[in-house]
């Protein structure tokens, strides 16, 4: 038999077990592998994303974020406030496929997921080469019992208190991180635990901070009928090197409290969270280093909201604190509206006992009202206004920066099933 009939008979033979395994399963998109005890799920999505830029945007949407991140939106009066707006932007680049498995065994079921989407950092690929894009691994990952081993999101998210949001990233108050990780999850009475030891974030802006050990990780949850509940804490290393003398270490402790209420048909989300050196596992808080528009952010010492560095040499841990609160509405099963609101806040600090001046962010607030269709079974068109707003510290007698952002976010979104 040559090889092309070899591989349709492989193609027939896999075809003819999809629906037979289907319905042995009674689970939509999970079959059998012939051969085998497994079951497998194939899952995922396309998605087109429009965005309008009324007001002032990041720059290189390209090689950094294109969905909404407030604290990179240039200050008013700046070269990039008064001339490059308004702006358009078209991406596809979040469509999503991924696997899962489960396989049972002596030790319980082995079940394994690997996700990955097209929207790493682009660079220099972009229309130049037909718009093409870097793929991005997601989740990659194997559970057996209460153990998982991968790469997720990181165990201080709490995705059920997430606002329901056409923006990609959503609120800045996220913590939209996700890390490998060694994670236990065990039942504790009504609720569960999870402890977890993540990978920490290793040597940035000129190599200062280096990985000495890993973030740990606690969350206790809580669900019901009436929604969910969630109490976690964060843990990290500190150890930056320094030009001369030996490196700066500190550890630091951040909190967030999270739920979800049903209201009938509606939901109502929140979340709290802040902490000294909470830096990555908040979103905005990488306004503390943002600086001018060609600063750079070295020139501080900082670390996504971690952490600044005096001339001196001492290591001062930045104080960030934030919130958001979200509500949906459910006006029918083809629709639903939300109604989002965040803000975040540095407490202000200090390099070697003097005020920071107007190069660091002191809040961000931000608002999303949206609305979604689902014009067929699989498929939906989302339509939302975003307005946010920073300001700066005005110490030592610099004057209060300013920054605002006004976008209007569209998608269609089609499931593969």
């Amino acid at each position: 038999m040559t090889l092309s009939k070899r591989f349709a008979m492989l193609c027939l033979v896999s075809a003819m077990a999809l629906p037979l395994g289907a319905r042995a399963e009674d689970a939509p998109g999970v079959f059998k592998i012939p051969g085998t005890e497994s079951t497998i799920k194939f899952y995922g999505y396309t998605q087109l994303d429009m965005t309008l830029d009324l007001g002032a945007r990041v720059g290189d949407i390209e090689g950094l974020d294109w969905a909404t991140f407030l604290p990179g939106v240039p200050a008013k009066g700046s070269p990039e406030e008064q001339h490059k707006k308004p702006q358009f932007y078209m991406t596809a680049r979040t469509s999503r496929f991924g696997l899962q498995t489960s396989t049972p065994t002596a030790l319980g079921p082995v079940g394994v997921k690997l996700e990955g989407d097209f929207n790493a950092p682009n660079r220099d690929q972009t229309e130049t080469f037909t718009n093409s894009v870097m793929f991005r691994l997601r989740h990659a990952y194997g559970t057996v019992g209460g153990l998982l081993v991968g790469q997720t999101w990181t165990t201080f998210i709490d995705l059920a208190a997430a606002p329901d949001t056409v923006d990609f990233n959503g609120p800045g108050t996220l913590a939209l991180v996700r890390n490998p990780m060694i994670r236990y999850t065990m039942p504790i009475g009504p609720a569960t635990l999870s402890l977890a030891a993540e990978n920490a974030r290793g040597a940035q802006f000129g190599g200062a901070k280096f990985q000495t050990a890993p973030d740990f990780h606690a969350n206790l949850g809580f669900a019901g009928p009436w929604g969910t509940l969630s109490v976690r804490g964060v843990s990290q290393y500190y150890r930056v090197d320094q030009a001369v003398g030996d490196p700066k270490n500190k550890w630091s402790f951040a909190g967030a409290a999270s739920g979800s209420l049903k209201v009938g048909g509606d939901t109502l989300v929140w979340q709290f969270s802040g902490g000294p050196g909470i830096g990555r596992y908040m979103l905005n808080a990488s306004g503390v280093t943002q600086l001018l528009p060609g600063t750079d952010p070295a020139a501080i010492g900082g670390n996504a909201g971690g952490w600044l560095t005096a001339p001196n040499g001492d290591l001062e841990l930045v104080t960030m604190l934030g919130g958001h609160l979200g509500f949906t509405h459910v006006w029918n099963p083809a629709f639903r509206s939300n109604l989002v609101a965040a803000a975040t806040f540095a407490v202000d600090p200090k390099i070697a006992g003097r005020p920071i001046t107007n190069d660091v962010e002191k809040q961000q607030l931000q608002g999303f009202v949206n609305t979604f269709w689902t014009f067929a079974k699989n498929a939906e068109f989302g339509l939302e206004f975003v307005y946010g707003q920073w300001k700066s510290f005005s110490n030592g007698g610099a004057p209060e920066l300013k920054g605002e952002q006004y976008r209007v976010n569209s998608t269609f979104h089609y499931n593969f099933f």
